[in-house]
């Protein structure tokens, strides 16, 4: 298998933006779209732990690297591996106007470089995941019209089949895309498919630490990195304008301290507390517990927390009240499996513990 290996100056140019005094807002993911990924997340840790082990320990790797440039080759490296894939790259949205800039790359010439260099519609398989925020797969890139204008160069590269998935920052905004190809049609089993989605949110918030002070100048506007407040990036917007089925979360994750009590979370009272809206009846208490817990879980797998650390995520309709009276509480902690635990109160509709 060919080694990853960054495109020197599309990667000095595209990270030299971050550092703008001006740059273009970056898009959000929706998260409508990614719903039943977000959730499957804290499923991962129940139903495969080897595989949510693999994740971390990818993580883990990414953490202890200093440099984005070093950072970027072995995220591609990893998602090969994941996928079984012949070939990969990794492209980096230019925050001046949205464009995906080709920056890391393993097993391809020049030509195939030069014709995606720069990506700035969906009329490819990177393009489609970046304008849906979601992932894309093509089993057979000979079969979609849409990818006539590439035959040529797919052709000479070797390539039949590609999916991409996005690389997306705590806050739910697209940074960048993986993509991995393989000289053979066919498409990557949906467990494939999930753990891949898991690991570029790992990989998507560490290279936003890096675009955010890691590697260049300045501190760029739309990738605020301290804090992990959910209601704004979290919240769902209505469909076609209309409140229909809109229901208002509260949040807080709680840690046991003293002999029988509990404190807030996190570095500050706030940090793990606020409101997420959902828009649909689908959308209950169990899903918005599942979304603070992915945000925990990635926080801890980019920040390496490990341990026996006990977390609670309570959920509300509409307005925080006590523990005992939360619709949801969601009990886990990093790394080390649990068991269920019923209820703490007669209003609550469950609690959960999961790796």
């Amino acid at each position: 298998m060919n080694h990853s290996h960054n495109l020197i100056e599309p990667l000095e140019r595209v990270t030299a933006s971050y550092g703008s005094t001006r740059p273009h807002p970056l898009r959000t993911v929706a998260v409508t779209q990614r719903a039943d990924q977000l959730a499957a997340w804290a499923a991962l840790g129940l139903d495969e732990p080897e595989a949510l082990k693999n994740l971390q320990d990818a993580a883990a790797e990414l953490r202890d690297v200093p440099r984005l440039a070093a950072v970027l080759p072995r995220i591609a490296g990893v998602a090969m591996r994941l996928m079984g894939a012949e070939f990969g790259t990794i492209q980096v949205v230019d925050p001046r106007d949205d464009a995906l800039i080709l920056v890391t790359q393993s097993g391809f010439r020049h030509a195939f470089l030069d014709h995606f260099a720069v990506v700035r519609d969906s009329r490819s398989v990177c393009g489609r995941a970046a304008r849906q925020g979601a992932q894309a797969v093509t089993a057979d890139v000979r079969d979609e019209p849409v990818l006539t204008p590439h035959q040529r160069v797919f052709r000479a590269a070797g390539v039949r089949s590609v999916q991409s998935t996005p690389l997306v920052d705590r806050a739910g905004r697209l940074i960048g895309m993986v993509s991995t190809h393989q000289s053979q049609p066919g498409r990557p089993s949906e467990r494939e498919l999930r753990v891949m989605e898991l690991y570029g949110l790992l990989a998507g918030e560490t290279i936003a630490r890096h675009l955010a002070g890691g590697d260049v100048a300045g501190h760029p506007a739309g990738l605020p990195h301290d804090g992990t407040r959910l209601d704004r990036p979290m919240g769902l917007v209505p469909k076609n304008g209309t409140t229909r089925d809109t229901t208002h979360w509260a949040y807080r994750v709680d840690e046991p301290y003293g002999p029988e009590g509990c404190r807030s979370f996190g570095v500050h009272p706030d940090q793990w507390r606020g409101r997420i809206t959902t828009d649909s009846p689908g959308q209950d208490a169990v899903y918005a517990a599942s979304l603070v817990a992915r945000e925990l879980i990635a926080d801890w797998d980019v920040r390496g927390v490990r341990g026996v650390r006990v977390v609670h995520v309570h959920v509300w309709r509409g307005w925080e009240d006590s523990a005992r009276n939360a619709a949801f509480t969601l009990e886990f902690r990093p790394g080390i499996d649990g068991a269920r635990r019923p209820a703490a109160g007669p209003e609550q509709e469950g609690v959960r513990e999961v790796q």
